[in-house]
C-alpha cells in the first residue's frame, strides 16, 4: 500500500466496476451482515485485493460479509451541474449495492434486518455519509467508521468547486470547443468527456488539480447530501437510529507523510542533516497536498518558538491527524450521541514494527486493516506476524463482531458509550485494553470539530 503512485501506468481504470463479493459459512442462516466499503480517498482502491477479503471474518465469526465497488475520482464524483453528471455517482453506486444486499442477502444466509456497514478512511466516511443521506434510510442498522467521517473539512466540496475542477479537466483533454464550459453548455462538454478513455480522464484529473492527492470529492447541496455534512450533524439531519462505532489509529497523520511520493527529508529518524527551511517546506507541501484551502500558513505562527526539528515535524503530523480524522470523529460522535444515538469509539494503538515502521511515529493511518481482516490468523501470513499480532487481531475481530449486539472489553465489562459529557474511547493497545477520555480533543475546535 505504501509509496504507491495514484497514476501508475500499470493501473487500469474503468467505469465497469460495479461488482460485489459475498462470503458466508456453509449453512449460514439469519446471520448478521457486514458490508465493507473500501477506502482510498474517493480516488482509488478496490473491493477485491486478496489481503482484504471477508473470508477470515466470515469463518472466524459466522457473520456474512459483503464488499462493494464504486466509481472513483472524476468518474465517481464530478459534479457538472447536470443530470448527466449530478455528482456523488460513487455514493449512488454504494446505495444501489446496499439496496441489492438488503433485498438479496437472505439467499446467502444473512439477516437483512441486521446489516452493518464497515469501512476505513474514505470507506468510513462513505458509511457516515449514508447515515446522513435520506436516500439510505432503512438500508442498514449499524456503522463502523474506521479512521474517517464525512464531516472532515477536506473530504467534501461544493458543486461550484467540482464544476471548476471539471472545466480545468475538460480543457486539458480538449473538451472546451468554442470556449463552451460546464456552466454554459454542460451537456455538450459531458458528451465530449465521454469520448475520452477512463485512463485519460484519470490522468487529466491530477493535472487539473496540481499538488493534490484527492482531485475530486463528494459534493453536498444535492439529493444524496442535502446539507454540508458538518451542518447536518449539528442540526441532527441524520439517522439517529443507526448505532455507530468509530475510531482512529494513534498516529493517523504519520502515514500521510510517507505515503505517495514521500520526501526523504521528512522521514529520517534523526534530522540533524536536514536544513530547517528544507524540512518546513517539505512539511508544508505535504500538508497542502492532503487538505483544501491555504492550510500551511496556519502552522507558521508558532514555528519560530520551536527549536527542535523533530518537534516541528511532530506538530505537522499531529495537525493532519487532528484535522482529517481525530477532531471530525469527536464532532460526529458527540453530535450523534447528543441526539440520543448509540456511539462507541476506540483508538487503535497496537504498535509493532509492522504497524509503526518509523521509529518516530506510532500507528499510522491504515495500519489497523490487517488486524480487522484477520491476516495474522492466516497460515500463509503467519510468518509476518507475532503472537501479539495474532491476539490483537482476534480481539479486533471480536470487537467488530460483538458490535452486532453490545461491544465488550475483552474479559471485562460492557464497553462504555461515548457521550458529549463523557467522551470515552477504548484504547486498543496490545493486551492492555483501557478506557481513555477525550483522546486529543483538547486540540479540537468544539464549534467545528476541526483542528
Amino acid at each position: 500500500m505504501l509509496n504507491t503512485s495514484l497514476t501508475d501506468d500499470d493501473i487500469e481504470y474503468s467505469e465497469d466496476c460495479l461488482h460485489l463479493n459475498v462470503w458466508a459459512r456453509e449453512g449460514s442462516s439469519n446471520a448478521p451482515v457486514l458490508v465493507w466499503i473500501h477506502g482510498g480517498g474517493f480516488t482509488y482502491g478496490s473491493a477485491s485485493p486478496d489481503n482484504y477479503t471477508g473470508a477470515v471474518i466470515a469463518a472466524k465469526t459466522g457473520i456474512v460479509v459483503a464488499s462493494i465497488n464504486y466509481r472513483l475520482g472524476v468518474l465517481g464524483f464530478l459534479h457538472a451541474d447536470s443530470p448527466e453528471s449530478p455528482g456523488n455517482m460513487g455514493f449512488l453506486d454504494q446505495n444501489l449495492a446496499l439496496n441489492w444486499i438488503k433485498n438479496n442477502i437472505e439467499h446467502f444466509g444473512g439477516d437483512p434486518s441486521s446489516i452493518t456497514l464497515f469501512g476505513e478512511s474514505a470507506g468510513a466516511a462513505s458509511g457516515h455519509a449514508h447515515m446522513l443521506s435520506p436516500m439510505s434510510r432503512g438500508l442498514f442498522r449499524r456503522a463502523i467508521a474506521m479512521s474517517g467521517t464525512i464531516n472532515a473539512p477536506d473530504f467534501t466540496e461544493t458543486p461550484h468547486e467540482s464544476v471548476a475542477k471539471g472545466d480545468a479537466l475538460a480543457a486539458i483533454v480538449g473538451c472546451h470547443p468554442d470556449n463552451k464550459t460546464l456552466v454554459s453548455h454542460p451537456d455538450e462538454v459531458i458528451a465530449c468527456l465521454r469520448t475520452r478513455s477512463a485512463d485519460e480522464l484519470v490522468a487529466a484529473a491530477f493535472r487539473a488539480v496540481p499538488g493534490k492527492h484527492l482531485p475530486f470529492l463528494p459534493t453536498y447541496n444535492n439529493a444524496f447530501l442535502p446539507e454540508e455534512p458538518s451542518v447536518a450533524i449539528r442540526s441532527g439531519s441524520f439517522d439517529t437510529g443507526v448505532e455507530l462505532l468509530t475510531g482512529v489509529t494513534s498516529d493517523e497523520g504519520a502515514t500521510m507523510f510517507y505515503w505517495l511520493q514521500p520526501k526523504p527529508e521528512i522521514l529520517a529518524e534523526h534530522l540533524d542533516n536536514v536544513e530547517r527551511e528544507t524540512l518546513i517546506n517539505a512539511l508544508h507541501k505535504t500538508v497542502s497536498s492532503w487538505t483544501k484551502g491555504v492550510t500551511a500558513p496556519l502552522l507558521k505562527d508558532d514555528e519560530a518558538e520551536i527549536t527542535s526539528k523533530a518537534a516541528i515535524r511532530r506538530r505537522y503530523v499531529d495537525y493532519l491527524s487532528d484535522r482529517l480524522f481525530v477532531c471530525p470523529m469527536h464532532s460526529a460522535a458527540a453530535a450523534h450521541a447528543s441526539r440520543g444515538g448509540t456511539v462507541y469509539t476506540y483508538v487503535f494503538a497496537h504498535s509493532t514494527t509492522r504497524t509503526a515502521p518509523l521509529a518516530w511515529a506510532e500507528v499510522g493511518h491504515g495500519f489497523d486493516l490487517p488486524y480487522i481482516f484477520g491476516l495474522p490468523l492466516l497460515d500463509r501470513e503467519r510468518a509476518h506476524f507475532s503472537d501479539e499480532d495474532v491476539a490483537a487481531s482476534e480481539k479486533y475481530l471480536a470487537m467488530m463482531s460483538t458490535f452486532a449486539g453490545l461491544p465488550v472489553q475483552p474479559g471485562v465489562s460492557a464497553w462504555p458509550k461515548y457521550t458529549a459529557n463523557s467522551p470515552i474511547s477504548m484504547l486498543l493497545k496490545n493486551d492492555n485494553y483501557t478506557n481513555i477520555v477525550g483522546f486529543r480533543s483538547d486540540h479540537c475546535d468544539s464549534s467545528s470539530g476541526h483542528s
